[in-house]
């Protein structure tokens, strides 16, 4: 009969734990005559043998068979009680070897456990009186929370749950409840051991190195001594060392190391700073001492200087190493002491640091002129060899003596600077850093170089202001003060060749003077012109000869010029707003609310103000806006709200500045500008070689400012008539800039040469022409000046402006051309080249010939690149060459496009480009063509639903178009990247998107 199911509460506790150690077992089912599971045996020693215990699998009985060397298996328990969980086989010989299995009995089959090995020790360990935790937490060699401890007595607790817990102080280690015996053993579980402290615990893998260890028949420890190393307790880095004793006879050795970690603090560079090491046996065994070693090896920083310990160190024993940190390097410096010895951590290590310090070294000063002082500057340093800088020796040397003064350390990192307006000829500056070691050497005495430029500004409060100047580097300084001074300040302006300043000054009137502002002094202001009305936006003409200005007529804005040696003012036009000069001398770039709309317009500089020129853009330029024209004339700065705009050549824009800008002024080489803004900050604004406008750098303060001018000594061209022969004979006047210096002139269509004043050029033909003048000084400082100029030798010079575009889906283009001749145009010849996308130019057509129209429409062919042209005859009859070409394209039809895939959708519809389509959702899919060409332009569907398309040249990958939109467009032109060279091959588009509409409509193809 199958006898009845034990309840499980019949299971010891050994069985417990043995189900918690080893492979876990499943009882048999309470019903039926299910085979029972294997039970898992493990061996441990003990004085009467070998021991075997097993987990309760609900068998019937138990017995335990042994097979020693070739021998079979043997009975060597008998039928033992299904309650049974151990037994000790007190039969097998000390010394000998066996395997052990337990096999569990049933109604059915019998159950057989895994084969288990053990040998019985020749002679049991002693037990004894040695009892101790003691863990060595290698703290020097890492961060951890454990501390070392040694602590007695130890109390083992019985065997739960595979693991037996023993305590001592503030230790506790749960560990495996049995061993089989003396060797090694391999925990890689991370919960195989739990290391506790105080009040902290972590679990860790580790490896146990028994020596000694014996259990009783009822499974408690009897005696036991290890070494057992746990590496992976989180929040301990190093390995933790424990040497476990409970009743051993057996000794043990450990070493206290103190102190693990040793700061030197900071050891000035040359000197030396001791840190004393102290080595106890805190064991029971002698330790060995077999050397010691710093981490990076020899070094001249860290040495031990002194060495007490001896080979062998009896228990108790104290000796000690001092360390000894030399920096060779400012800041802090690291490194780490290991103590070979005998311990079962074979090392102990003792980390160590230091800082570097040293007195501070040299720090240069920056002086910085102005025309009537300078300012001093340094950086801010806030450490310096090491350790926080605490202020700074300004030193002066005038006529022999120095003199300090001291300027405390600021927590900010911005630069010190000190300005010292109308100082003393032959001053020079040096300073020197102070930190906590001490005062550094001084550095480098620098003398006040020459002034050359300054940016000039009228600041304060508005009843009482007056002219300040300012460095480049952002520092003010006041001009001299003068009690006779005419207050307060406004518009002002500098001469080109940077030695006179015109300003207004408002008192009951506006009064417009004009006075020298050099480096060598100040000249004795002179009056100009008076108005009851305002006078704004001042601006020298750059042949030196005439001073325009903003004024008011009735309350309407006019433009006025006047002498620049005073006279009577010359009306220039109303209703024309800030003027600027352009660099002919003759006339001037304004605001123009003449036309509707507004546009910037080039007017000549006399009584009636007659339009030259405009640009084409649209602006709306409030009264009070500042408009500057770029010194060579190509760029039109202008506020927009908190930004600078430029038009003309380039339409770029700045970042936004703090506030609304109320003034701009270019340098005069205009390779940069400034403006000011209504609260008063003043951006230095630069132009990169893409002309992109970004902030340079600006003043550092921020105070009621109202406007400014750069004035820079240059060299001024003299004035030149408004057109000139094709031999000229240009002069200019250097006589602002130091002796020596040497001059290159630029001339339109001439190589940049050496040049004197006048500088002269023959054979030149008709056309517009710009002269740059280049002053080389001796230091090396270039400046320039800027002269454009018309020669009429020939026809007129003729150029296309529209269109603009260099792909467009009309039908026409919209062709617009214009030609200049002093003597007047009379009529127009227009041609026309085209390409196909695949092939090469035809021959010139030519729809127009004698023609006075200056726009025209030309028809163009779906798929091909058109080249316009045009030539002028002016009133002599003198033919002009053609223009330059201006090249735009017409796509072809998405279905000239081969699908190079599947996937694709050909659809038609009003909306897309010639009323067809190609589209996809998919991923993957391409389009082809071959093509000639070097600037291509995709026609696609933008929406927010839209996906994204790769594009390729042959093999060589050009860019990728992402087709969203928040809204959907129709006909879009998507530019691809320009070809340096002429591309002879297929274009592929491939879609980059699932999911996502991809719909082609076109491509547009151009040679140029």
């Amino acid at each position: 009969m199958r006898r009845a199911r034990k309840t499980v509460l019949l299971r010891t506790a050994l069985a417990a734990a043995l189900a918690a150690i080893t492979v876990p077992f499943i009882a048999h089912a309470a019903f039926g005559d299910e085979a029972v599971t294997a039970p898992t045996a493990q061996v441990f020693p003990t004085r009467q043998g070998i021991g075997i215990v097993w987990s309760d699998v609900d068998a019937a009985g138990y017995r335990v068979e042994r097979r020693q060397a070739a021998a079979d298996w043997q009975d060597v328990s008998g039928t033992l009680a299904a309650s049974a969980t151990s037994w000790i086989d007190e039969s097998i010989p000390a010394g000998s070897a066996a395997e052990y299995r337990v096999i569990g009995e049933s109604d059915s089959a019998p159950a057989t456990s895994p084969t288990v090995t053990a040998t019985r020790v020749e002679e049991p360990p002693a037990v004894g009186d040695i009892d101790a935790l003691a863990l060595d937490a290698n703290r020097g060699a890492g961060v951890t929370w454990l501390q070392n401890e040694t602590a007695t007595p130890v109390t083992a607790s019985a065997p739960a749950d595979g693991s037996r817990t023993l305590t001592a102080g503030q230790l506790k280690l749960r560990m495996p409840a049995f061993f089989a015996g003396p060797g090694y053993y391999d925990l890689p579980a991370q919960s195989a051991v739990t290391l506790t402290q105080g009040d902290r615990s972590c679990t860790s893998a580790a490896t146990v190195r028994v020596s000694a260890v014996t259990y009783t028949a009822d499974l408690q420890l009897e005696t036991f001594a290890a070494s057992l190393a746990a590496g992976t307790c989180a929040g301990a880095a190093p390995v933790a060392w424990f040497e476990i004793r409970y009743r051993s006879a057996v000794g043990y050795q450990a070493l206290s190391v103190v102190p693990d970690h040793a700061d030197a603090g900071p050891v000035q560079y040359g000197k030396t700073s001791n840190l004393p090491v102290t080595v106890t046996n805190t064991g029971t065994a002698p330790v060995q001492i077999n050397g010691w070693r710093f981490r990076f090896g020899p070094s001249s920083e860290w040495t031990v200087t002194t060495n007490d310990c001896p080979a062998t160190l009896p228990v108790a024993a104290t000796c000690s190493f001092t360390v000894t940190f030399r920096p060779d390097l400012i800041g802090l410096r690291s490194n780490s002491l290991t103590i070979e010895d005998s311990t079962s951590l074979e090392r102990h290590t003792v980390a160590v640091s230091g800082t570097g310090v040293d007195l501070p070294g040299a720090l240069d000063v920056s002086v910085v002129p102005t025309y009537t002082g300078h300012t001093v500057s340094w950086r801010s340093l806030q450490t310096a060899a090491g350790t926080p800088v605490r202020g700074y020796q300004l030193h002066r040397y005038l006529d022999g003596v120095e003199t300090t003064q001291w300027f405390e350390e600021k927590s900010s990192t911005t630069d010190f600077s000190v300005t010292e307006p109308n100082p003393k000829a032959g001053i020079e500056y040096a300073v020197s850093v102070v930190n906590e070691v001490g005062e550094g050497p001084t550095g480098s005495r620098r003398a006040v170089p020459r002034a050359n430029q300054q940016i000039v500004v009228t600041q304060g409060q508005a009843e009482t202001r007056e002219l300040a100047a300012a460095d480049l580097s952002g520092y003010v300084v006041p001009f001299p003060a003068d009690a006779n001074s005419v207050k307060p300040k406004e518009a002002v302006t500098s001469s080109p060749d940077g030695r006179s300043l015109a300003y207004v000054t408002s008192t009951s009137e506006r009064v417009l003077w004009t006075r020298t502002v050099t480096p060598d002094g100040l000249g004795v202001p002179a009056r100009l012109w008076a108005s009851t009305a305002p006078i704004t936006h001042l601006s020298w003409s750059p042949d030196g000869t005439r001073i325009a200005f903003q004024g008011q007529e009735n309350s309407t804005p006019c433009v006025y010029v006047i002498a620049a040696v005073g006279g009577t003012s010359e009306k220039v036009a109303c209703q024309v707003i800030s003027p600027s000069w352009m660099p002919d001398g003759r006339t001037l770039m304004v605001a123009d609310h003449r036309l509707a709309p507004d546009r910037f317009a080039r007017i000549e500089a006399k009584t009636g103000g007659a339009r030259v020129s405009t640009l084409p853009d649209q602006v709306a330029v409030a009264d009070g806006t500042p408009v500057r024209v770029s010194p060579d004339g190509l760029q039109v700065a202008f506020a927009s709200g908190s930004t600078v705009r430029l038009a003309g050549e380039l339409a770029k824009t700045s970042p936004p500045l703090d506030s609304a800008v109320q003034s701009i002024s270019w340098n005069p080489d205009g390779d940069d500008l400034v403006a000011l803004t209504s609260s008063g900050r003043v951006y230095l604004l630069g132009l990169s070689v893409t002309h992109d406008l970004w902030i340079k750098g600006g003043l550092r303060d921020t105070i009621d400012r109202l406007d400014l001018t750069w004035q820079r000594l240059g060299v001024t061209i003299k004035p030149t008539p408004a057109v000139l022969g094709p031999q000229i004979a240009i002069p200019f006047d250097s006589s602002a800039l130091p002796a020596g210096t040497r001059f290159t002139c630029a001339l339109t269509g001439r190589a940049l040469a050496a040049c004197t004043s006048p500088m002269t050029a023959a054979g030149l033909v008709s056309g517009n022409y710009s002269l740059t003048v280049n002053a080389i000084e001796p230091d090396g400082r270039v400046t320039k000046a800027f002269r454009t100029f018309t020669v009429d030798a020939t026809g007129p010079v003729a150029r296309t402006l529209a269109p603009a575009y260099q792909g467009s889906t009309a039908t026409t283009a919209a062709v617009k051309v214009t030609a200049t001749d002093a003597n007047g145009v009379a009529t127009y010849d227009v041609r026309y080249r085209r390409a196909s996308y695949a092939g090469a130019y035809s021959a010139y057509v030519q729809p127009w010939t004698n023609t006075t129209a200056t726009s025209m429409n030309l028809a163009m062919a779906a798929g091909y690149e058109y080249c316009v042209s045009v030539r002028a005859k002016d009133k002599l009859g003198n033919v002009g060459q053609w223009s330059a070409e201006r090249c735009f394209s017409r796509p072809m039809d998405d279905r000239l496009l081969t699908l190079a895939t599947t996937g694709w959708t050909r659809a038609s519809g009003s909306a897309f480009y010639l009323g067809t389509t190609t589209q996809t959702s998919a991923y993957g899919k391409a389009l082809t063509r071959s093509v000639q060409g070097k600037r291509f332009f995709l026609v696609a569907t933008r929406c927010p639903t839209c996906g994204s398309v790769a594009v390729y040249a042959g093999s060589k990958y050009l860019t990728t178009l992402n087709l969203a939109s928040p809204t959907t467009q129709r006909q879009v032109l998507l530019g691809l990247p320009v070809q340096t060279t002429l591309f002879s091959g297929t274009l592929t588009f491939s879609t980059r998107s699932t999911g996502k509409l991809v719909q082609i409509d076109g491509l547009a193809v151009g040679r140029t």
